[in-house]
């Protein structure tokens, strides 16, 4: 989330500090950029754009009336000045200078009233008070307008390799901006004192033997076919030719300690893909992965784990032919049906990662209407069934919060795996989303492995003695315990006072456990920061009213710090009823709208 080394000012800056520095950026406070990104959706729907100096106003002034459903506060009365803010910049003034303030310092607070109702007009008044408390110099007869401060944006200072983790381009945040000029890796493009980094979270595989051998000769088919199509008469750009293995024993690998912390597991595997003719010159397509996710989920009898970057997967719908969201509604009404105990947990970012907007708001249209929105949705038809979906099922994201530049700062965890494990006996991993374009195998290339574990161990599945893999059970236990009690980042253990066993999540102690870590992470994110993506938020207009709201991190930081430290690990809820009653497609006049189509469906209509 932060990376600056030794430059980072890890010291809570205290609110009249905040209220100061915002004035001398002209207004613009440090926000997450998921609130960036939903308040770009809010103006494109026909929101009112949110200036700089109202951000001002609004550190320490209740926020715009938001609707008749959600109450943040008061209006705020235009004609009434906000004695709050001025104040505070007169009290923090006065605690600077020991001295009497000159002619010069009182003639800036000479029209307050009007300053503190019209801080846009203004400005430079504002900016030269903030400048003399913070320069504490004697020139503030001086008649120029003061210039903001600018970023810096440039190559990463040899020396900070010592220091920094993310070096250029590494250190990125794609709701801020795209990677750009890729061939200057080692620049910075954004700027990190400004901008927190956005986290992602990954999992991956390393195999041996007769499974790497396999991984290896899809590569080779891969660049081969390519090379025909593209390279046929560059020399630079040779075939490919697999290696042939006599026996076992040549695909041995015993220097694994050198790249491995423990040793390696004992398993079955299986590489499946999503290939065609364009991708890797077969004669008819291979959506092996579909096939394999689908056979899992059916074959799960106890819990399905699930992390992927998407979750895009209607049922009954002319524009989404993936049967995974299908299969997880027949295999949860069949537990169901037999009074089975059986849960499904699924990690999803919190907001699709684009730097455009419409991208985000197309991804995230499809998104909803897998999970909640219309009646194909998985949740309206286990409703339209009888069937509680939260007694079966619960999707989350990730978070985690940080000081930069003595602010405190939050931004979403990027969950970027494309993960599964089921039983605690089987997973598949690889580079598939759920979604079209990587499980139906005419569009993207994507490989996977499937993993049955053949070492077993026994385990607990609601309060009964299983047993289970060692392999795939130590891959959950670990993803469990990090997200409810580690903070990836800083590797602080939190205790677990009421001694849960995290070995068993199929209990309804664990399970509700698990649910009210991320209620509770999720409740104190959105106090103190006034986080988006929120359920709080159900239509555009009420978006300027939520980000507009005081926020703890600015009008208490030390308090806003002592709530944070209850959070625990990096789980949060997964927002299901964002936006609910907008119909939030991007326009037909976008790149992005012009690939939809007209979808009359699951109450809703859509026509372009």
């Amino acid at each position: 989330l932060v990376d600056l080394g030794a430059e980072n000012d890890t010291t809570l800056k205290s609110s009249l500090d905040i209220v100061v520095e915002n004035v001398v950026a002209g207004g613009t406070e440090m926000v997450e950029s998921a609130q960036k990104a939903t308040t770009q959706m809010a103006e494109q729907a026909g929101e009112r754009s949110i200036k700089s100096s109202d951000r001002l106003r609004t550190v320490f002034s209740a926020p715009n009336k938001a609707s008749e459903d959600i109450k943040f506060g008061e209006p705020i009365n235009e004609t009434k000045p906000d004695f709050r803010t001025k104040l505070i910049a007169k009290k923090w003034f006065e605690a600077k200078f020991s001295d009497k303030p000159t002619a010069s310092d009182r003639r800036i607070f000479k029209d307050d009233e009007k300053v503190a109702r019209r801080p846009d007009k203004y400005a430079r008044k504002w900016r030269k008070l903030a400048h003399k408390v913070k320069t504490s110099s004697d020139d503030s007869d001086n008649e120029e307008t003061l210039e903001e401060t600018q970023a810096v944006v440039g190559p990463t200072p040899e020396i900070d390799r010592r220091q920094k983790f993310f070096i250029g381009k590494d250190y990125s945040n794609a709701y801020e901006k795209d990677f750009e000029a890729l061939e200057n890796y080692a620049e910075d493009y954004i700027d990190r004192k400004l901008v927190p980094r956005m986290p992602w979270h990954d999992e991956a595989l390393v195999v041996f033997g007769q499974a790497a051998r396999d991984v290896a000769r899809h590569f080779i088919q891969r660049w081969n076919i390519h090379k025909c199509e593209k390279h046929l008469k560059n020399d630079y750009y040779p075939f490919l030719l697999p290696k042939s293995y006599d026996d076992e024993e040549d695909l041995t690998v015993k220097n694994w300690k050198k790249f491995l912390e423990g040793e390696p597991f004992q398993v079955d595997t299986q590489c499946v893909r999503s290939v065609g003719p364009w991708s890797a010159g077969t004669k008819t397509i291979e959506s092996s992965i579909h096939n394999a996710y689908v056979q899992m989920i059916d074959a799960a009898k106890h819990f399905i784990y699930i992390e992927n970057q998407f979750f895009i997967t209607i049922a009954q719908d002319p524009s989404v032919r993936n049967q995974l969201g299908d299969t997880l509604f027949r295999r949860i009404e069949r537990a169901h049906n037999l009074h089975e105990k059986f849960r499904i947990y699924i990690v999803l970012p919190l907001l699709p990662g684009f730097d455009s907007i419409n991208a985000v708001q197309a991804v995230l249209f499809y998104i909803m209407r897998s999970i909640t929105k219309g009646d194909g949705s998985l949740f309206k038809r286990l409703e339209k069934a009888g069937i509680s979906p939260e007694n079966y099922i619960s999707i989350f994201g990730m978070r985690t919060h940080e000081i930069l530049m003595g602010h405190l700062v939050t931004e979403i965890i990027y969950v970027h795996s494309k993960l599964m494990i089921i039983d605690d006996r089987m997973a598949i991993c690889g580079s598939a989303n759920i979604n079209d374009r990587s499980l139906l195998g005419q569009r993207d290339s994507e490989f996977c492995m499937i993993i049955n574990d053949r070492e077993e161990e026994y385990g607990r599945f609601n309060g009964q003695q299983v047993r289970v893999g060692k392999f795939c059970s130590s891959w959950r236990r670990k993803l469990f315990a990090t997200v409810l009690f580690l903070r990836m980042l800083l590797g602080i253990q939190f205790e677990n006072p009421n001694n849960i066993d995290i070995t068993d999540p199929v209990s309804d102690e664990f399970y509700t456990y698990f649910r009210n870590v991320a209620r509770k992470n999720t409740l104190i994110y959105e106090e103190v920061f006034a986080s988006m993506p929120t359920d709080h938020v159900r239509k555009f207009d009420q978006v300027a009213g939520y980000n507009d709201a005081p926020k703890m991190k600015d009008t208490d930081p030390k308090q806003a710090q002592r709530k944070l430290r209850d959070i625990q690990g990096l789980v949060v809820e997964y927002p299901l009823y964002f936006l609910d009653d907008e119909d939030y497609l991007p326009s037909i006049k976008t790149p992005e709208g012009k690939n939809f189509r007209l979808i009359i469906n699951d109450g809703f209509n859509y026509i372009f």
